[in-house]
This record gives structure tokens, C-alpha cells and sequence, in this order.
């Protein structure tokens, strides 16, 4: 069954949610704005209608896509004459892939201390390049919103006729870039994915951090593809893929500023009996991982569908709970003898805890107990039927 499309319009077809968030803080917080997240996942239709918005309120708003020289050259400044020429009678200055200016850092504190009256939004698609950029020019000047790819809860939010489990599996296969989810032909959902792996994913990352070795980083990328959900063997993989670990290390936090992958760590009190060492790997698009592997056989085909279900889950728990700067901390929890819950909240303490389960029928492990007698808190069971409203 194909998932139907209201529109071909991703502005008004699917609202993101951080927009609304972004409207509230310009409205009280004279704070510049920072929107991260990778490429194709939506931040300039935000950024764009963001002026819409902000036009429809009478305010004078410029927008500056640094993908573009005239405007890169425009906006790459930290003269204070220029930027105040620039800035002169303008309420809300918009710039896109920000991460192009030599120094964003310096150019956005100029405008925020000199110019009170106009207020800074940028966007950019490597949270590692942007904020390394930024965050010692701008301390205590910014607030920052992550933009991942669409969110369950928004594609919902337009009443789309379809059922939450249908919508899943759609979400399992082909992931949510907005493209690629308006998309309603299969084989033009796959190109589309490959177009984004190769010209944008690889390509960026690779000029971005200037790695030399370009092979290393395209096979670790597709060997945590087939490993999704599994414990990391650092050293292991490192000699699988004939690197050294700390040049793994290196490009798996690269992975992770660059929206590819999210690592999730274990929850330990208790070092002697719990593993403390050992995360997990997901990926933040499951269409971008399903790409890499050259797998896109319907569900009831997979050997992975729990590990597929897994990273679904997770990857929307996080877009519910607000992107990689959610306010709780979150773990997996797994002891030496195998007992283990998928995904634990804290804050301070324990909150809250789940299983993750794709049949409905199936029971709670002996793990749950275990960890509900050692921490006194309950595990629930996340399954395909009442996944949407337990969890995402």
C-alpha cells in the first residue's frame, strides 16, 4: 500500500515543530538563534518561512544563503561599518549554512552587542563545524535548536489517512528527509537517498573535516550500517577497517556532528556488574542506512527488523524530546549476565524506563525485572500497536 501525499509543498504541507519554539524565544529572549541539523532536513524552508512569519508581523527581515558567493561575500565580514549598513532598519537577520563564514562567531556577536535591535537566526549542517565556529566568540549570546528530519508526530500533525503502523513501516524503509518522504514512487525514494548519501553526506563530511582518508570513513559508515543497534568492539572495528582507534574515535564523533549517526551510551550505578563502556550505534535516517546497505525489502522480509524497530524508536524519542540537546539523559542499560532494558531516562534520578518490542503479543525479557528490583522503577513495552502514544 502506498502512503498517500497531501502536497508537494514542504513548507505547508509539514510545519516542523522547533518553528513555533524558535517564534516564542524571539518573542522574550534577546538571544541569537542557531537551527543545526544535515543537509535536506528542512532548515531552509524553516529559515525561510521563519521571514515569512516574521514579515507577516511587520517586520523587516534578510535572508543570506551562503551557499551563494554574492551573498557569502556579502555577509562574511566582521567590519562593524558594513555589517551596521547591512543591518540598517532591519529587525531579524537570516543566514543560511553559516558554517561557510570564515568567522560566524565574530561576524554574529558584531551584530548581537553593536546592533540590539536585530536579532541573528542561522542555520547550519555540521553542528561541529558551526559550533567550533561559534561557541567561544558567542558564550552566553546563543540558544541552539537541532533540526533532524521529520518527525512522526509531524507528519501526523496533518491528519494524514493513514494508520501509525503503516506510516511506520514506510518511516523503517525509506527514513524521513522531507524529499524523500513526499516521494511517493519506491525507486525514485532510492535515488533520491543514494543522490543524498554522495553528494552531500560523504562530500560534506569529507570537506568539512578534511579527511584523508576518505575510503576509512565510507566503510566504517556502511559497517556501522550493518551492526545497527549492536554494541560497539572499537578495537575490533578499528582493525577490520585497518585504522587505528583513535582515528575511529575521531570519525565516529564526525559521524555523529554530522547527523549521521547518534550514539547512545550505557546506564551504570553499579561498574562491577554493569556494562559501563560499550555504546550503541544508530542512524538518525533509517532511509540513509537502509541506502547504504542496498536493502529495501518490506518488513516481513527482514532479519532486522528488531533492529530496525529499534532505531525507529529511538530516533524518535529523540525528535520528540527535542534533538541531540534534549534536556534528559538518555541510556540503554544492559548488565554482564545479559539482562537488558533498550532506552532509559534520568533526570537525577531515574524516570522512566522501556522495552522495545515490534509484536504486540510478545512478553517483557527477565531483564526488565531485574532492573525494576535493582532500581525500583518500572519497565513499559514499547510494541507496533502502541508505540505512538507510549513513546513518540
Amino acid at each position: 500500500m502506498t502512503i498517500p501525499r497531501i502536497s508537494t509543498n514542504i513548507g505547508n504541507m509539514i510545519p516542523r515543530l522547533v518553528q513555533e519554539k524558535i517564534l516564542t524565544v524571539t518573542k522574550s529572549l534577546n538571544k541569537a538563534i542557531l537551527i543545526l541539523g544535515p543537509r535536506q532536513a528542512g532548515k531552509t524552508v524553516v529559515l525561510k518561512s521563519l521571514k515569512t512569519q516574521f514579515e507577516a508581523l511587520a517586520k523587516k527581515t534578510i535572508y543570506f544563503n551562503c551557499d551563494l558567493a554574492e551573498d557569502l561575500e556579502k555577509i562574511d565580514t566582521n567590519a562593524i561599518t558594513l555589517l551596521s549598513r547591512i543591518t540598517s532598519g532591519i529587525d531579524y537577520i537570516l543566514i543560511d549554512e553559516a558554517q561557510r563564514m570564515r568567522n560566524p562567531g565574530l561576524t554574529i556577536k558584531i551584530i548581537h552587542d553593536n546592533m540590539p535591535n536585530v536579532q541573528v537566526i542561522a542555520t547550519g549542517s555540521s553542528s561541529f563545524e558551526l559550533k567550533n565556529k561559534i561557541s567561544d566568540a558567542m558564550t552566553g549570546r546563543y540558544l541552539d535548536f537541532y533540526l533532524l528530519p521529520l518527525s512522526m508526530r509531524e507528519i501526523i500533525a496533518k491528519d494524514l489517512p493513514v494508520k501509525a503502523e503503516l506510516l511506520a513501516s514506510d518511516l523503517m524503509l525509506y527514513g524521513a528527509y522531507p524529499e524523500v518522504y513526499l516521494q511517493n514512487q519506491p525507486d525514485l525514494k532510492k535515488v533520491m537517498l543514494s543522490k543524498i548519501i554522495e553528494s552531500y553526506l560523504f562530500k560534506d563530511i569529507l570537506a568539512f573535516s578534511k579527511i584523508r582518508n576518505s575510503r576509512a570513513i565510507q566503510d566504517l559508515t556502511r559497517a556501522l550500517a550493518y551492526q545497527v543497534g549492536g554494541e560497539m568492539n572499537e578495537n575490533e572495528l578499528a582493525s577490520r577497517l585497518k585504522i587505528d582507534r583513535k582515528t575511529l574515535l575521531s570519525y565516529l564523533e564526525i559521524l555523529e556532528q554530522a547527523f549521521v549517526i547518534y550514539r547512545l551510551f550505557p546506564y551504570s550505578q553499579n561498574p562491577r556488574r554493569e556494562i559501563g563502556r560499550k555504546y550503541k550505534v544508530y542512524f538518525v535516517d533509517l532511509g540513509i542506512r537502509n541506502s547504504l546497505i542496498g536493502d529495501f525489502s518490506s518488513l516481513n522480509l527482514r532479519s532486522d527488523l528488531g533492529a530496525l524497530w529499534e532505531n525507529f524508536l529511538v530516533i524518535e524519542r529523540i525528535k520528540k524530546l527535542g534533538g541531540f540537546g534534549a534536556f534528559l539523559q538518555t541510556y540503554f542499560w544492559r548488565s554482564y549476565n545479559g539482562s537488558e532494558v533498550d532506552w532509559v531516562e534520568v533526570d537525577g534520578s531515574i524516570k522512566s524506563a522501556w522495552e522495545f518490542k515490534y509484536n504486540q503479543r510478545a512478553s517483557l525479557s527477565r531483564g526488565a525485572g531485574v532492573f525494576s528490583t535493582t532500581y525500583q522503577t518500572p519497565v513499559e513495552s514499547v510494541n507496533s500497536q502502541n508505540f505512538l502514544d507510549k513513546f513518540i
